[in-house]
């Protein structure tokens, strides 16, 4: 195998498909097939199995790819290192990032990076904190912007706390609570779990559900329509025109989420991940672990 080979399992893994990949690649199908041929003949194991609807990984061939993410990072760090000159850091950064913050905060996040570093390149992975999780567990991401909740025995920063608040069209008395429709939306277990806390300090019958959604945006609009209440964090409310309550705790203390930057430790040998990490911490005024 060589590096080619590696780009063409990720593009395999990432598209299911044959003829996808091979348009990506910009190979024919039959050479593309016959690649893949000659890597099952190399190391005597099959590790793809075709479909009508596509192809499937084997056990093995899912291995494959991990080693495959693997190498790719670690040739992106080779990479980093050999340009880290005076003429400006090179390299790619690849990030995993919840969708909330990717939508709200990281675009003027990477806009102040690549105003200081134009010439690194940036790879974003979006989906929900168990997903992005998922992937730095398999190294198929460096570095992880997701919620709190996860127990990373690694390097982690802390990157905000921002309260949660109830939001709702029309400002709601308490007594009116457990009566008033909820806009629930899917969001991570431990997030879950944190708002059903809240409320079971305060209530005994569970909230009516009126809408169940699979994301913050669509409950927040569900909201502003006047169709139930949600809890929800402050980095979404900054256009919401309707009423918002800060929470807190029956003991006092504000209920907040946290925001991590999760990494290994190790990752940072690539020069653009310490960079970013560094970067990081001297814009949030903290110190990494």
């Amino acid at each position: 195998m060589d590096l080619r080979d590696v780009t063409m399992w990720l593009t395999l893994a990432e598209e299911r498909n044959i003829t996808k990949t091979a348009s990506r690649l910009f190979i024919s199908q039959p050479a593309l097939t016959k690649r893949i041929n000659k890597t099952e003949a190399e190391f005597g194991v099959a590790l793809l199995i075709r479909a009508h609807d596509g192809i499937r990984f084997t056990a093995a061939g899912q291995r494959l790819v991990t080693h495959c993410t693997i190498l790719q990072n670690d040739y992106h760090a080779l990479q980093a290192d050999l340009h880290d000159t005076a003429q400006g850091l090179r390299g790619t950064l690849s990030l995993g990032v919840t969708e909330v913050f990717a939508h709200y905060q990281l675009p003027q996040l990477l806009k102040d990076f690549q105003d200081k570093y134009p010439q690194v390149l940036i790879n974003v992975q979006t989906a929900r904190s168990k997903e992005i999780y998922a992937l730095l567990q398999q190294q198929s991401v460096p570095l992880a912007i997701l919620c709190e909740g996860y127990a990373w025995a690694d390097s982690r920063q802390l990157l905000q706390t921002e309260a949660l608040c109830l939001a709702s069209h029309t400002p709601i008395q308490w007594p009116e609570l457990p009566n008033t429709p909820q806009v629930r939306y899917r969001t991570d277990p431990y997030f879950t779990s944190q708002i059903d806390r809240w409320w079971h300090e305060r209530f005994t019958s569970a909230p009516p559900e009126r809408i169940h959604t699979n994301n913050i945006d669509t409950a927040l609009a569900f909201v502003q329509a006047g169709l139930g209440w949600a809890i929800l964090p402050t980095t979404s409310l900054h256009d919401f025109t309707g009423y918002q309550l800060p929470l807190t705790w029956l003991n006092g203390q504000p209920f907040t989420r946290s925001t991590w930057l999760y990494y290994a430790k190790a990752s940072e040998k690539s020069p653009v991940v310490a960079r970013f990490v560094n970067w990081l911490a001297n814009r949030q005024g903290t110190s990494t672990p």
